[in-house]
């Protein structure tokens, strides 16, 4: 069982995500933002990340790259969850090493698949 850090600004995204991954069987850690993320992370082993790109005080890419220029926690898989469908961002989020970009609204079965390709 993986701890999966979900980090929405939206609280029906965090519900239905924590939810997925508790029938998934993992545990679900909830996160507002990408500081927020951020915070948890000093304190939690954390298996996976899902993160929104558009969020209030951090957004999904600046977590990325504070996440990747860490040594504790730069090898975490991070999978984008979100809205934007901007191919410059995507690139980016590449480019950050970003593992996935899933678009909202999610699909529950491709959310399983995932999960369990990259916590296998």
């Amino acid at each position: 069982m993986g701890k999966i850090l979900i980090v929405d600004d939206s609280s029906l995204i965090r519900s239905v995500a924590a939810g997925a991954a508790t029938e998934a069987g993992h545990e679900p850690i909830v996160a507002e933002n990408g500081q927020e993320g951020l915070d948890i992370l000093t304190r939690e082993k954390i298996d996976l990340i899902f993160s929104d790109v558009n969020m209030p005080v951090m957004g999904g890419l600046e977590m990325v790259e504070n996440i990747k220029q860490n040594d504790a926690y730069k090898y975490i898989p991070i999978i984008m969850l979100t809205t934007e469908s901007n191919p410059e961002l995507k690139a980016k989020g590449q480019a950050l090493g970003v593992k996935a970009w899933m678009l909202k609204p999610f699909n529950k079965k491709k959310f399983f698949m995932v999960v369990k390709k990259l916590l296998a």
